[in-house]
């Protein structure tokens, strides 16, 4: 039976409802993927669909929403498991059991179930998620990818008819994220369970997607057939900073311009976009790399690592040798695996971890030994997890909380605070508590928490978790203001787009040392680095870099053949886009 949802409004309060008058139908065994702006009520509506709210997060709740003609705000939540299988952004926050059998079986046995019917249940949803030779492994020493792998088995253990996913692969490197939506890739083919995911990571599902739905404040906008309503509404998404496919993306800015491209044959994948267009080149000569746009002789590194190791307990080691310079005014991107040691590097930048042996400083002055209040005046830090730095009751005081540490006049206080809440557009939450905040609304205000006090150096782990395309890039534009005004940035990241389109220098880490420090484009080219570092290459080259003057400006340019349908030098594109 379908999913129905009649006129359905839901809010923590009656007159700021987070889900406004919503009606739609999902048919079984689609394939639905969900987006909008962080805040758009995607993850409410999630909530909604096996009854968590509003039986255990109360809420204002009016209309109906049923599955498989259940009303999902009556059936108990422990009878709509075996219906709704509901897998969170963070598997570490869903894994309860010590191995990965027993957090299969946890469910089944809480049905009470015949012991071979269990037995039937794990052998099948450990061989749906490929994960049948960890069954003895301790859940703790699994990678991210493999964690949700288990998190999604414990679900589908439970037969649900619909898979609920919010935002799975958020938390996951670019091969955990491989991992499950080639898992999600599966189910599509082998069942005829009905999946509806919340994602931000458009180019890696998009092709297996029967249906698009867009929230935006708390209203369906766009629901339909993934290429027609990108066609129909792909510059609207964008404006909204909704992402698109980028392959997507480039077409519609060269319809833009004036190119002849029929909505009808829209590629969605570069796959489709070499179908249709064949006679583009498949590669270019890329330009020779420019300069860095700072040069470091005779300056003097703001943070300096020599020879710097470092080993958690009983553990093999984090970091390994590492030897680095950073500069002011430097904006870089920190990218790897999870465990390649690319937090640990940062926190022991910030005091938070000490090096095993080696020196570190800061404008010369060893970091282990600088009292963390003056260290703290320096460097700022934002959490990969903003729940790890959120102490506060209210938004505001959240912002206020390390000025008022220390004594700044109310007066002045006040006002800065106003001025960073509406720089990254959560002015109008100054009273919400901030864990009752969206993840991206989390993550905006864990960055702000470090704008007030303007440091010399701000790290931000993971900045674009949870976020919208708009808001990833609002945050990203505050940091470009920062580097201008000779502010160092060191940004951790799994998002490549990001990376390309920001960063001035990558530094690659794999195996517990740093394996490439390079401009952008030149780690984009490095094939050799980028298997090592089990990392993604981008689909198409970042057109906003070079689409004015060709492939001067490009950091990146992959040899695609998309990249150069911008450029009026290289092609006709009247020949190309017909």
């Amino acid at each position: 039976m379908p999913l129905i949802a009649e006129h359905l409004t839901v809010g923590l309060q009656q007159d700021r409802p987070i889900l406004s008058d919503l009606s739609l139908r999902i048919e079984d065994g689609e394939f639905v993927l969900v987006l909008g702006s962080s805040g758009s009520g995607k993850s409410t509506f999630a909530l909604c669909l096996n009854g968590i709210v509003p039986q255990v997060i109360p809420a204002y709740y009016t209309g109906s929403l049923t599955v498989n003609g259940r009303d999902t705000s009556k059936t108990p939540v422990s009878e709509m498991a075996t219906e709704v299988g509901l897998v969170f952004q963070d598997p570490d926050a869903q894994l309860i059991a010590m191995y990965v059998e027993d957090e299969i079986v946890f469910g089944p046995e809480n049905l009470l179930l015949e012991r071979d019917e269990i037995g039937r249940r794990l052998k099948r949803s450990l061989e749906m998620v490929g994960m049948s030779e960890f069954k003895d492994v301790h859940t703790w020493s699994l990678s991210g990818g493999q964690k949700q792998r288990v998190a999604i088995g414990s679900v589908l253990s439970m037969q649900p008819s619909v898979l609920v996913l919010d935002e799975p692969t958020s938390n996951l490197d670019p091969e955990g994220s491989r991992s499950v939506f080639g898992l999600l890739a599966h189910l599509r083919r082998e069942t005829d369970m009905t999946i509806i995911a919340i994602e931000h990571k458009v180019d890696e599902l998009i092709e297996y997607v029967d249906r698009l739905l867009v929230f935006d404040q708390g209203r369906i906008i766009v629901n339909g057939p993934p290429r027609e309503m990108i066609a129909q509404y792909g510059e609207l998404l964008i404006q909204k900073g909704i992402n698109v496919p980028q392959v997507s993306e480039l077409v519609l800015e060269a319809r833009r311009h004036g190119r002849a491209v029929p909505n009808r044959v829209l590629p969605l994948t570069v796959g489709e976009a070499v179908e249709r267009w064949p006679g583009v080149p498949l590669s270019s000569t890329p330009s020779t790399p420019g300069p860095r746009s700072r040069t470091h002789q005779q300056v003097e590194p703001i943070v300096r690592f020599e020879k710097v190791w470092f080993s958690y307990p009983n553990r093999p080691p984090a970091l390994m040798d590492i030897n680095l310079e950073i500069f002011s005014g430097e904006f870089i991107a920190i990218v790897g695996q999870n465990g390649a040691g690319k937090t640990t590097l940062t926190k022991l930048m910030v005091g938070l971890l000490k090096p095993s042996r080696g020196r570190l400083t800061l404008a010369g002055e060893a970091i282990p030994q600088m009292p963390i209040e003056r260290l703290t005046e320096r460097v700022g830090y934002v959490f990969q997890y903003p729940d790890n730095q959120l102490v506060t009751d209210t938004v505001f005081d959240e912002v206020a909380f390390s000025m008022r540490i220390r004594n700044v006049p109310e007066g002045q206080m006040k006002a800065k605070v106003e001025a960073v809440l509406e720089t990254v557009e959560l002015a109008h939450q100054v009273d919400r508590h901030p864990l009752t905040l969206s993840m991206g609304e989390k993550r905006r205000l864990s960055v702000a928490t470090m704008l007030v006090l303007d440091q010399d150096i701000l790290i931000l782990d993971e900045p674009t978790m949870g976020m919208d395309r708009g808001h990833i890039i609002s945050i990203m534009k505050i940091c470009r203001r920062l580097q201008e005004r000779g502010r160092t940035i060191l940004m951790v990241t799994h998002d490549m787009r990001i990376v390309a389109d920001w960063a001035d220098r990558v530094i690659a880490m794999a195996g517990a040392q740093i394996r490439l420090d390079s401009q952008p484009r030149e780690f984009f080219l490095n094939e050799e680095i980028l298997k090592e570092t089990r990392l993604a290459q981008l689909p198409i080259c970042p057109w906003r870099d070079c689409r004015h003057d060709g492939h001067a400006r490009c950091r990146t340019c992959p040899p695609d053949f998309l990249g150069m349908l911008l450029d009026p030098r290289t092609i006709d594109h009247s020949e190309v886009l017909r």
